[in-house]
């Protein structure tokens, strides 16, 4: 039996829930590295790559406590739970799997891929574009099987 099927998420409280988010994910990741000592040597910056490997590192580590942990454990990042909306399982509205939330979650990591690779920032605009489809669901939504609903 499947569960009730709740609203669509509306667009704007999508991207209002995005920009929340995108704004937590860098600043919880500079917190992290402040207090772990990343960003405190400058004299590392000259010498070695290490930093910057561990600068990436934090900020994934960052993405997936933020993101993918709360995702999983409630259906809801901060965003997401400030703007009433949460990501469920298309067509049951049943709590997404890890697995098709991990799936979803590859799609956001491509923001740090564009320093190294510009042409990728096109992918997340091709796929939240499609968010103004009538079933407003992206390209991330479609891969993993999920969508947004309202709570």
């Amino acid at each position: 039996m499947s569960a009730p099927m709740l609203p669509l998420a509306g667009r704007g409280r999508r991207f209002v829930a995005t920009l929340i988010d995108m704004v937590l994910v860098p600043a919880l990741a500079i917190f992290i590295m402040m207090v772990t000592g990343v960003l405190e040597h400058a004299e590392d910056w000259t010498s070695e790559a290490m930093p910057i490997l561990r600068m990436v590192l934090l900020g994934l580590a960052s993405y997936v406590l933020l993101n993918l942990y709360l995702l999983w454990t409630r259906g809801q990042t901060v965003g997401k739970a400030a703007m009433g909306i949460a990501i469920v399982r298309a067509g049951t509205g049943e709590r997404a799997a890890l697995w098709r939330l991990i799936v979803r979650g590859l799609f956001f990591p491509t923001l740090y891929l564009i320093v190294l690779i510009p042409y990728i920032a096109l992918i997340p605009v091709v796929d939240q574009a499609l968010a103004f489809r009538k079933d407003r669901r992206t390209v991330h939504d479609w891969v993993s099987g999920t969508q947004v609903v309202r709570r």
